[in-house]
């Protein structure tokens, strides 16, 4: 029976061995299936994802090409439409010395603003005197020696040059006067510059003789600048030819960057604005392209190592249940199962990136009488204070809001949904009066505390994270200093000198 019994065990033994080798083959099996499997999907998504990116690329540089010489033909344009009045023997004659004035402003400012829709008009003299100048059809005339404008006044003097350099260059048998219309709108120029307290571009043309019928040998020439807006009119109008989604312009310097933003510069170099759109995004039609040929792939190779995609799914499964234990606990407090500031900040960029279309309120709330606690019963007593005061603030607030403590007896709240502030005031005041109901805390011992609540709304108070949780802060400060266990609403959208000392 012994040897029996030793035969046996060197028989179980060996099977035990064959069968930890059978698993080990299996594994190395399973293991170049999956690496193959990765490789080939992996060399496939990667491929497709370059030509992806390329593609889109390539639309954003065709995009930036095309707007640019969009707006390049739309300053052409508003130059053509000034050249119908400005090479003209009556425009000329009428700007010389004794000035015509009827005619300035019957034939030639009315002209431009009902024919051209050019409703800023500027005429200077070679001199860089301001001849004459309107807004729609109201024109004005300054009195004598009054310069033009800086912008103005250096656009024209740029212009004159421009049109003197190509009479110099021009092989005409003509009159010195005289240019073909493709020179003179190369002696056209334009700026971008801030005029009535708007963006607009400047385009500006010499005004000459058509026929020559007329004394030129006084100074010439007198130069027309014309002032488009750059308002949603404008941009309607520069779209028309480009249909963009979403083209819009907005005034200074861009806060973050963008890939189709186009910095519109004054002639100093000096940032007034840009435009930017949605850019068209060619390359997922390329994915959606080569997705099938990836799924195709990965099918038949599934398909052949189909035990190995098995283990590794329930690996997976593990892996993702540790991830997802893990995330958990990193981006919530340990103590009260609360989110942490980790996620409060993941949320609030979301909601800050739906602003301003959709409005949000932040709580920024402290305890009141709590340190005592710590000190009189102990942390564990405090930790059970915590723990209760996070229940209450879930059953106070909706499960759209989000609720974080971000350390010791401090908490926020995000508040996505509410109709006016008369709302918020009677959440928070039933917040207060909630946190007031006595809390046991074990051993016969009840303790009373108390919350203090600062408020700050989003747009009204900034659209940015910092001047949304500083403001809800200096408000929570005055709650604080105004007795403690009270509300308090943010004053958008500045702080004033008092309340920025406090919080220095």
């Amino acid at each position: 029976m012994f040897w029996r019994k030793l035969d046996t065990g060197s028989a179980g033994d060996a099977a035990t061995a064959r069968s930890a080798t059978g698993r080990q083959i299996k594994l190395w099996i399973y293991g170049l299936a999956a690496l193959l499997i990765t490789l080939s999907t992996a060399s496939l998504t990667f491929i497709a994802h370059l030509a992806w990116v390329e593609a889109d690329r390539r639309s954003l540089d065709g995009e930036k090409l095309q707007f640019s010489l969009n707006l390049d033909n739309y300053t052409q344009m508003i130059a053509i439409d000034q050249f119908d009045l400005a090479p003209w023997d009556e425009t000329f004659t009428a700007l010389q010395p004794p000035l015509d004035r009827d005619f300035v402003k019957k034939q030639l400012v009315l002209d431009l603003w009902e024919t051209f829709d050019l409703e800023r008009t500027f005429v200077v003299a070679p001199d860089g005197r301001l001849i004459a100048q309107a807004v729609e059809d109201n024109t004005r005339f300054p009195a004598t020696g009054t310069m033009a404008a800086p912008v103005v006044r250096a656009l024209a003097e740029h212009t004159r040059e421009t049109f003197n350099a190509r009479k110099r260059q021009s092989n005409s048998a003509f009159a010195d006067w005289y240019l073909p219309q493709s020179v003179l709108l190369d002696a056209a120029n334009s700026d971008f510059a801030i005029v009535d307290g708007q963006p607009a571009l400047l385009v500006a043309v010499p005004v000459l003789p058509d026929y020559g019928d007329v004394d030129v040998q006084a100074d010439y020439p007198a130069i027309l600048v014309n002032a488009v807006y750059v308002d949603d009119i404008m941009v309607a109008e520069l779209n028309e030819n480009l249909n963009f989604s979403d083209l819009r312009f907005a005034l200074g310097e861009p806060e973050r960057a963008h890939p189709t933003n186009h910095l519109i510069k004054a002639a100093d170099g000096s940032v007034i604005g840009f435009f930017r759109w949605d850019q068209e995004r060619p390359g997922l039609q390329i994915w959606l392209m080569a997705l099938p040929l990836i799924l195709l792939m990965t099918v038949i190779i599934s398909t052949v190592a189909f035990a190995a995609a098995a283990k590794i799914s329930r690996l997976s499964s593990q892996l993702e249940e540790s991830e997802r234990k893990n995330h958990h606990f990193a981006n919530h407090d340990t103590l009260t199962g609360l989110p942490n500031r980790h996620h409060f900040s993941d949320r609030l960029a979301y909601s800050i990136d739906s602003l301003p279309d959709k409005g949000f309120a932040l709580f920024a709330c402290d305890l009141d009488r709590f340190k005592p606690i710590n000190d009189t019963y102990g942390h564990e007593a405090g930790d059970r204070v915590l723990c209760c005061v996070a229940d209450r603030f879930k059953r106070q607030f909706s499960e759209d809001s989000v609720v974080c403590r971000i350390g010791g007896d401090e908490f926020i709240v995000l508040v996505t949904t509410y109709e006016s502030a008369n709302e918020l005031e009677e959440i928070a005041e039933s917040l207060r009066k909630t946190m007031s109901v006595p809390i046991e805390i074990g051993g016969g011992n009840r303790v009373q505390i108390g919350v203090s609540v600062g408020i700050a709304t989003a747009p009204e108070c900034g659209l940015n994270d910092k001047d949304l949780i500083r403001l809800a802060d200096l408000a929570l400060y005055r709650a604080k200093e105004n007795g403690r266990n009270t509300v308090e609403f943010a004053s958008p959208p500045y702080l004033n000198a008092d309340e920025h000392s406090k919080a220095s």
